[in-house]
């Protein structure tokens, strides 16, 4: 049986793709199969969702299982694991959790690398007509006549798929078949967007349910809102369906223009109010078509409401603004009467509030809610952090955190209180010093509370003391999170451990301050016990800003020679200094020693319970100095490229020129090389490769301090361990002399006898054999010169 795939297959997110490389049915044809979704590095994906492509992340490989490990949200502290990393299922079956995931190949820092999402349809909107210009009329109604209704949705996981549009009339039965799509599709591609369904005005009078839901693998995830179509002419829609308790929504009525209309809302409705006149007056604004505003109670009606009285006008139309702060959170029914005459008469509106409603229209009132969009899971005690979110409807937010059964009041590094006002977009944004409250290391419960009144009405923003957990527990609108602080860090360093003095010269003091505030202090002691800031100033000291976790400041202090002495002392994770001495509290003595100064300082600093880090660094300032290294062998240097180096005490990036000088002192070759102040070295190379053989001079000079270097340009050097190879000439060569030596003897002794014994009798024991061995050695080296 044969298959032809080559046009290809797409099902739930796969693509399959057939290549027939040769033009035949050959082995050489090649069969694909690939994910849709490919959501990279980090990559956010949403709970339900299969065969998504997560190979981007580290650790992540096609065709192997891989596990998360949940670090925020519900997946905090839980693993979830799939089979194929090219086509993942994210799904509970997984054990997959809304929440942060680090991948396999984590390196351990604070980011997440896999975001799972829960699916939501945020929003449905209903309008009359084409496009959204035209009445809101969900949850509301629709005149019979009306031929066009557009549905528009958003939803939060439109990067992986849309949503699509199904329509249920009263029996249950789907009749969006029977409509016509503006797109040739029910399916809505990108949140926000709509699709305008026609072919309404054919449909039965009745309640119709529009249902918009996750076109595929998220179909769980789905929204529904009614509109109804009517024949009466009286009609009510609102701009919004759902509010958040705060928000307004206005209530758009039609009816007999010239009449006036009655818009109610029942009493078991609104947020412990009475259906008085003046709760009448709170519910509904004084907009422009209102005439008046009533209450029930003042009249004799069958059952309680609070309502607006609107003139329809000549159009038969008008409007009223409902403030939901007034209401319950619940879904509350806004109605609309046409009242029997235009006018405000108390019989004219008793006849009204009891009389069965024209049309009405839902309004769902949810709670004031909060939330929390950034917020770091770990700090540094000492630091001063931030937490950002959301409070629609909110005017104010509060920090708070959880110490054993209490909430605690947190400041910011000011010891301000942690709050904000939440902004026209609903936003805010607190600042936390991690150095108060929370200053003990430890995972800590931080809660954001929005307009913190308890049942009581008791306002507790601006106030300091700590409330219980049952106060906690009456506020309405309140988020959390976990933050763990650790102990903070200091470190320092100078650039350059020695330096020459009373030349200008600079070291650089830098380090980093992970958790001690907005600066750091350091005490400059020098050679004779005086305190010295960073220009060199007497019985002063410095506090250097940190930027970033990070400090430094250039010292050019070096007047005198001898030993100075760093100390720099961080805040600790108190945020407060153990001592002011030297800034604001006592002064700094200009009558110690540089022990006793040392030790004063250190003392101030220690101690129980104080927490302050210090970092203690010792400097050397002599006179400057310079050297040259011994770059020749044994005086001889060959021509070509020659390296040149030494040291110097100087500041760091100092200018050494160096020159070869000649006959008269005469410039042959120069150069320029910088001094690295963390090792006192300089270096640089020179091309002699032209210049003549003979004698010459290395200068060195950094303007402060001089060497020079004699050397001899040679062609090649001579190797000096040529020397001792003439051992194995001599072998030969005393043979020979030791030879001829008795030969001769023999030829005197036959001519003078009587003196040969004389000498071998004076001769003593064994000096023969030396001079015959320094005869040998001098004959060798005789020989080796010849060579």
């Amino acid at each position: 049986m044969t298959h032809d795939l080559s046009s290809g297959v797409t099902a739930s997110g796969i693509n399959v793709d057939f290549s027939d490389d040769a033009g035949d049915d050959t082995a050489s044809d090649t069969f694909s199969i690939t994910s849709d979704r490919a959501p990279g590095d980090p990559a956010t994906v949403y709970l339900g969702e299969e065969d998504v492509d997560l190979t981007a992340l580290p650790g992540v490989d096609a065709g192997s299982a891989a596990t998360f490990t949940g670090e925020s949200g519900d997946a905090d502290g839980s693993t979830a694991s799939v089979g194929n990393g090219a086509f993942a299922d994210i799904t509970e079956a997984n054990n997959f959790q809304a929440g942060g995931y680090d991948s396999p190949g984590a390196t351990g820092d604070a980011d997440r690398e896999l975001f799972v999402i829960e699916p939501q349809v945020t929003d449905l909107t209903i309008y009359s007509g084409a496009g959204t210009d035209g009445a809101d009329v969900t949850d509301g109604s629709i005149v019979s006549d009306e031929d066009v209704i557009t549905v528009e949705s958003e939803w939060n996981f439109d990067t992986a798929e849309g949503v699509e549009v199904t329509i249920e009339d009263e029996d249950g039965l789907e009749v969006q078949s029977q409509l016509t799509s503006n797109t040739g599709s029910l399916v809505i591609g990108t949140s926000g967007e709509n699709v305008e369904l026609s072919g309404v005005d054919e449909l039965d009078t009745g309640e119709y349910t529009v249902t918009v839901e996750g076109e595929d693998d998220l179909d769980g995830a789905s929204r529904s809102a009614t509109f109804t179509i009517r024949d009466e002419a009286q009609s009510i829609s609102l701009s919004q369906s759902t509010v958040t308790q705060g928000d307004t929504a206005v209530a758009t009525v039609t009816g007999t223009p010239g009449e006036y209309g009655l818009v109610r809302i029942s009493a078991d409705d609104l947020d412990d109010l009475d259906a008085t006149d003046a709760s009448a007056e709170d519910v509904f604004a004084s907009t422009g078509d209102v005439e008046d505003r009533r209450g029930t109670d003042a009249l004799t009606t069958d059952d309680e409401y609070v309502g607006a009285i609107v003139d329809l006008d000549d159009e038969g139309e008008a409007q009223v603004r409902i403030r939901s702060e007034f209401l319950d959170t619940t879904t509350v029914d806004v109605e609309f009467v046409e009242l029997d005459a235009p006018n405000t008469d108390d019989a004219n509106v008793e006849a009204g509030f009891d009389a069965g409603e024209d049309d009405s229209a839902e309004l769902t009132v949810e709670e004031q809610s909060i939330n929390i969009t950034s917020a770091p899971s770990v700090v540094r005690i000492g630091e001063e952090f931030t937490i950002e979110g959301t409070a629609p409807e909110s005017d104010d937010v509060k920090a708070y955190a959880r110490i054993d059964q209490n909430y605690v009041p947190l400041v910011d590094e000011d010891d301000d209180l942690s709050e904000d006002d939440v902004d026209s977009n609903g936003e805010f944004s607190v600042e936390i010093d991690s150095g108060s409250e929370i200053s003990l290391p430890d995972s800590y419960r931080i809660a954001i509370v929005a307009d913190p009144v308890d049942d009581d009405g008791t306002d507790y923003l601006t106030d300091t003391d700590e409330i219980s957990s049952d106060v906690y527990s009456e506020f309405d609108t309140k988020a959390t999170t976990t933050v763990r602080t650790v102990e903070g860090d200091l470190t320092a360093q100078l650039s350059s451990s020695n330096i020459a003095a009373d030349v200008g010269d600079e070291v650089t003091l830098s380090g980093s301050a992970l958790g001690q505030g907005d600066a750091v202090r350091v005490y400059l002691i020098g050679p004779r016990g005086n305190f010295l800031d960073a220009s060199g100033n007497s019985q002063a000291a410095e506090s250097i800003d940190i930027d970033e976790e990070e400090f430094d400041e250039d010292y050019d202090a070096f007047t005198r020679r001898g030993q100075y002495t760093f100390i720099v002392v961080g805040q600790g994770r108190d945020g407060d200094y153990a001592s002011d001495i030297g800034f604001g509290g006592d002064a700094l003595r200009s009558d110690l020693t540089p022990q006793q100064a040392v030790e004063i300082i250190n003392d101030e600093y220690t101690g129980a319970g104080v927490d302050d880090q210090i970092i203690e660094l010792t400097l050397s300032a002599e006179n400057p100095s310079l050297t040259i290294d011994d770059f020749t062998t044994d005086g001889q240097v060959a021509q070509g490229e020659v390296t040149i180096s030494g040291t110097s005490n100087r500041e760091d990036g100092t200018t050494v020129f160096i020159e070869v000088l000649g006959e008269n002192e005469n410039v042959i070759a120069s150069d320029e090389a910088e001094v690295n102040g963390s090792t006192g070295e300089w270096s640089t190379t020179i091309d002699m490769s032209d210049v003549e053989t003979g004698t010459y001079t290395l200068r060195a000079d950094d303007d402060e301090a001089s060497a020079s270097l004699e050397f001899e340009l040679v062609g090649d050097v001579s190797t000096p361990t040529e020397e001792p190879t003439p051992t194995e000439e001599p072998t030969e060569e005393p043979t020979e002399e030791m030879t001829e030596e008795p030969t001769e003897a023999p030829s005197d002794g036959t001519e003078e006898p009587t003196e040969e014994p004389t000498e071998t009798s004076t001769s003593t024991p064994g000096f023969g054999v030396i001079v015959a061995l320094v005869a040998l050695i001098a004959a060798a080296l005789l020989a080796f010169r010849r060579d």
